[in-house]
Parts: C-alpha cells; structure tokens; sequence
C-alpha cells in the first residue's frame, strides 16, 4: 500500500476505515519488529548497529507523541491525558533499568558505553556515583584515553562535579601526555 493511501485513509472520517488502517499497520510494525528482533540475536558482532535501528524507531515514536503533547499545553486535556498515557508505555520498568545499570557497574565493553548513555539520559539515580567509582579505579593512560574522556563528559552533562581525588589523576595524566589531544578536560 502506498504512502498516499495510508494517509487518506487514516484521515477517513469513517471510523472503521481509520481503525482498519491503524490494524494493517500494527500487524505490519509488529512483523518488522520481531524480524528485527531475531536479525539482533543472529548477527552477534552487529548487535551495536541493529540495536541502534531498533532504537531509533522506538525513539522516534516516542519523540513524535511527546512533541505533539507539547504543542498541546492546556488546549485540548482529553487529548493531553490520551499522549501522556502513552508516554508513559515507552518507559521501562525498574527491572530494565536496574539490569542496565548492573551491566554496566560490573562491565567494561562497548555495551557499557551504551547502557551508560541510557542511564545518563534517564537520569537513573546513582548513576553519578557509579561513573565516579569507574574513574577512581580506572587507570589514565592515553591507551584508556576514550574510556575515561567519555566517563568525565557524562559526568558533566549530569552536572556533577569532580572529587578532589579524581582531579588530581587527571592533572597528574595531563602532565604525562605528549599531545594537546590526548588530555583529558575535567
């Protein structure tokens, strides 16, 4: 089916005409999500990038409906309370959360990073301390330079400031290194 007839029937004022539209799409959504899902648990080395797509859909979903919320401030409260309830299906339980931020605490890998940036984003408490535990036991050397470049820029974005002890290993790193590239900003 094409864009324009997805549209024009999703514009209906026949109610069963719309609802049969949203049907097929629901069913078609559901289809690619669960091929998806499997392509994520097949292709193990490009879990990153399908897992990224899978995001961006849920994302982009979720980004849509809280924008139209948005532009709504006030004007229309059935529609406002309709938007919310849905935004509140995109966040996960606590369970998901706490797995992230397990993963995280007790990992070093690239699913680290990404479950730092949920984290970060969330908001989840501790996060803060967590990061700030993985830079006292972390070692500064220009081989570890990404790693701890990228647990200080989470840091600031969650607005916390540097321990005392953690500002030292980074002056002590920044004395060492050859390059104006390689030091660290804290």
């Amino acid at each position: 089916m094409e864009g324009n007839e997805i549209a024009r029937r999703l514009e209906s004022d026949n109610i069963e005409e719309v609802i049969s539209m949203m049907d097929i799409m629901v069913n078609e959504l559901l289809f690619f999500v669960s091929r998806s899902l499997y392509s994520l648990e097949k292709n193990v080395e490009w879990r990153p990038f399908i897992a990224e797509r899978i995001y961006k859909l849920i994302d982009r979903s979720k980004c849509a409906i809280d924008d139209m919320y948005q532009k709504r401030d006030g004007s229309d409260n059935d529609l406002r309370f309709w938007l919310n309830s849905l935004l509140v299906m995109f966040d996960q339980n606590e369970d998901f959360i706490l797995s992230i931020f397990n993963h995280v605490a007790n990992n070093e890998d690239d699913n680290e990073i990404i479950g730092l940036n949920i984290l970060v984003r969330r908001k989840a408490v501790n996060t803060e301390k967590l990061i700030i535990e993985k830079l006292r036991k972390a070692v500064f050397t220009v081989k570890n330079y990404d790693r701890n470049a990228f647990y200080l820029v989470a840091l600031k974005t969650l607005n916390v400031d540097l321990p005392e002890d953690i500002v030292e290993k980074v002056s002590f790193y920044n004395q060492r290194v050859q390059h104006a590239w390689q030091k660290l900003d804290c």
